[in-house]
């Protein structure tokens, strides 16, 4: 990852005029041998393996291939190339940011020394989720229709449109898809601890369901790998060391290579492959990450910062625009417009998120948080996976939808982040405290 892999880049791509790109070496190289530390220690931190391998593929193998063959994605054409070295000034100062909130939060906190475990779950409670989400799963089917969930991924998507409108459609594809996620890892959790048939059969009824609502056919690539990979975690994916490592080193090949393959159901049910390689793939719209975060420093030059307006539109995604007349539109949409793309679903990576609401301050003051959090989490899922062989309900599925945050927009991710929270910490036993465990 830090020599090898950007070695044959470099040695596979063309020597451009500017020298810019070796900015994308300084990214390759600290995620790399991060991410590398994270495999040899054997601890079990998920949130930060998602973080840096979103960072070293996305953030530095990306732009050091756009930048070298001088090319950008279709969908963001017209990045001004003399904002590229802004543009990565802003990737490692939020890299420099997430490093210093890990080690805070090491030094401030005994997280790593004596972590809790994950509180155990209800079983009343699960029950009522799981009965919940069957209702709602139930009634978003029969409103877009069975045969669209397995058509294209456009065709869902103006079924969804046609059905309702923003912010309700957002409300409801949240609602039909997430509560039956967290029921499903809940009572698999509840059957697991004691078992019975009743719990059996609702697991079974609620697995059958989630397979329709969160299939890859018709869902993004993103939804549909959460969902995968928490079910993949419940059952023991992450259980060792061992499985942690093959894991964390896979990731890294299976967005090069696997996730550009896994739009194949996007524009049509017959499934089209649009990239020809990986080199292909790395100047391809699914990796504008780079891209995004050149326009938001042009943004920024032109319009100013939104001084928190973006963030407002997010923490309050839930009010109608009927009654917010001025309600900011999602941060990649802003972009689009601003830079006249008439392809709007375009990526708002973090970076730019923070950038755009409040230029430098705003941006190592969320990474840094951002560190910290990661750095308390990953020490509670170690700790969980050193007493069961899965995390806790919240740790099966936050780590993965952290890709979907980390790409963007936060306007887009934040009604299902919304709905998997509530839904984790309603199913939780809250009646005792969690047993501490030693870690380390």
């Amino acid at each position: 990852m830090i020599v090898i892999v950007p070695a044959l880049l470099v040695r596979v791509t063309p020597a451009p005029r500017e020298s810019v790109w070796v900015w994308a070496l300084v990214v390759t190289t600290v995620a790399g041998l991060r991410y590398a530390l994270l495999i040899a220690s054997g601890r079990r931190r998920l949130v930060e393996m998602s973080f840096w391998v979103f960072t070293y593929v996305f953030l530095g193998l990306a732009p050091l291939v756009q930048m070298r063959t001088e090319q950008v994605p279709d969908t963001t054409k017209g990045a001004d190339p003399t904002l590229n070295a802004t543009a990565m000034v802003v990737v490692t100062a939020g890299i420099a940011a997430f490093l210093i909130g890990l080690v805070v939060a090491r030094r401030r906190d005994t997280a790593d020394a004596a972590a809790p475990v994950a509180r155990d779950v209800d079983r009343r409670r699960v029950l009522l989720l799981g009965g919940a989400g069957l209702l709602s799963a139930t009634y978003y089917i029969a409103a877009v229709g069975l045969p669209t969930l397995f058509s294209s991924r456009d065709d869902l998507v103006q079924a969804v449109a046609a059905r309702w409108q923003e912010p309700i459609a957002a409300v409801m594809v949240a609602g039909a898809q997430m509560p039956i996620l967290v029921a499903f890892v809940a009572l698999v959790k509840v059957y697991q601890r004691t078992p019975d048939r009743f719990v059996l059969g609702v697991l079974i009824l609620d697995g059958v369901v989630l397979a329709l609502v969160l299939n890859p056919i018709a869902n993004a690539r993103y939804t549909a790998g959460t969902a995968a990979l928490a079910v993949a975690a419940l059952f023991g994916l992450f259980a060792t060391p061992t499985r942690f490592r093959l894991v964390a080193v896979s990731a890294v090949a299976a967005l090069v290579v696997l996730f550009p393959m896994l739009d194949l159901f996007r524009y049509s049910a017959s499934g089209e492959l649009k990239t020809a390689g990986p080199l292909d793939s790395l100047v391809s719209p699914d990796y504008d990450s780079f891209a995004q975060i050149n326009n938001t420093v042009l943004y920024v030059q032109r319009e100013g910062s939104t001084y928190g307006q973006q963030a407002a539109g997010v923490v309050l995604f839930w009010v109608p625009r009927k009654l917010w007349a001025d309600k900011p539109t999602d941060t990649g949409i802003l972009l689009a417009d601003f830079r006249g793309y008439t392809f709007k679903n375009l990526s708002a990576p973090l970076w730019g998120e923070l950038y755009i609401n409040g230029t430098w301050a705003a941006l190592v003051l969320g990474m840094g948080s951002l560190g910290a959090l990661a750095r308390r989490a990953d020490a509670r899922i170690d700790a969980t996976l050193r007493h069961t062989r899965s995390p806790g309900v919240l740790a099966c599925i936050l780590p993965f939808y952290l890709i979907i945050l980390l790409r963007g927009s936060l306007l887009q991710a934040m009604s299902s982040l919304l709905v998997i929270l509530v839904c984790s910490v309603f199913v939780l036993d809250w009646r005792k405290e969690p047993a501490d465990a030693r870690v380390g």
